[in-house]
């Protein structure tokens, strides 16, 4: 059994040090990484596997079926959390438009 999760019963954070996790604040190019401990709204502690857009995947106790939940039901400490910086979509659009002009030069090599 993994120490790290809490089962039920009281909860191990006061709620001023939780946060909801659809507030937490991230610049554009992050993304939340999975596997840290949440609290629904009603209290219960789940084992969050997936960060999605407006919801997460929660494993309610260990061996039991994975669940959605709305984001804005999870609580969260910020503290707890990993980040991932994403590639910038501009970085991203610049790199292909560099690509695109080399596949130009090697079918035009005059040009």
């Amino acid at each position: 059994m993994d120490s790290n999760r809490k089962r039920g019963g009281v909860p191990s954070k006061t709620s001023s040090e939780l946060v909801r996790l659809d507030a937490v604040a991230l610049d554009e190019d992050d993304e939340i990484l999975p596997d840290f401990e949440a609290e629904v709204d009603d209290g219960r502690r789940v084992w969050v596997t997936a960060v999605l857009e407006r919801t997460a995947v929660v494993e309610p106790a260990p061996g039991e079926p994975k669940v959605l939940v709305n984001r804005h039901r999870l609580l969260v400490d910020p503290r707890r959390l990993r980040v991932r910086h994403l590639a910038s979509k501009e970085a991203a659009r610049r790199g292909r438009e560099a690509a695109r002009q080399l596949r130009l030069q090697e079918h035009n090599p005059a040009a």
